[in-house]
């Protein structure tokens, strides 16, 4: 995308948010798309739905270096394999509340103007909150997603995972995407050790 740049996490976060300031249930797995730039930035692989940790050196964002540390709370003085349901879970709304991946990363896209927050009532007397993503910025993270579907980019191994929690978060379902592009997003995602784990476990959840 020209003149953004965004983690994987940002753009998962960004793509559930909906344009009328609606979220998608998929935004609830966010932490797998942390697990997803961990893999990027060599700090983890993952393989049989396992995650192993392979660095621990912060990098001074707070969010990835935390993020590591609980992993390394589950995976112990032992560096045990973690389940990967294991991280997404601990860093789901339901556990984590206003400290989890899906209100990071929005709180991300923010302070980077690429999202905002409106305070409305509902019935005029409870207050909730509308996240409104930037127009632009979301059709063009839109776009670079379906260029990649279409085999229209070259290799590019963040697209790679993100194209794989499109589908195994069923992201797939809310976004204007062409059947070809959905299928072509399921194969990835079928064909990567995350996207399988991801996949398996939002099934568990349904």
């Amino acid at each position: 995308m020209a003149g953004v740049s965004l983690s994987v996490s940002e753009q998962f976060v960004l793509l559930a948010h909906e344009l009328d300031g609606g979220c998608v249930f998929s935004g609830d797995y966010a932490g797998a798309a942390e697990l997803a730039d961990f893999v990027l930035w060599q700090r983890v692989e993952i393989f049989g739905g396992q995650v192993r940790i392979l660095d621990v050196r912060p990098t001074g964002l707070a969010w990835f270096d935390g993020g590591l540390a609980v992993l390394r709370s589950f995976a112990g003085a032992r560096n045990k394999p973690v389940p990967a349901h294991k991280y997404i879970l601990a860093r789901s709304p339901i556990r984590a509340g206003k400290a989890s991946a899906l209100a990071t990363h929005r709180a991300s896209l923010m302070h980077r103007d690429y999202a905002r927050c409106v305070q409305k009532r509902t019935l005029g007397v409870f207050p909730r909150q509308r996240y409104y993503p930037n127009p632009d910025v979301w059709h063009a993270a839109l776009g670079e997603l379906r260029a990649f579907a279409r085999n229209e980019l070259g290799p590019d191994n963040r697209l790679l995972l993100l194209a794989a929690l499109t589908y195994a978060t069923a992201l797939t379902r809310s976004l204007p995407l062409t059947d070809t592009e959905r299928a072509q997003l399921r194969r990835i995602s079928e064909s990567t050790d995350l996207g399988v784990a991801v996949r398996a476990f939002v099934a568990s959840s349904a």
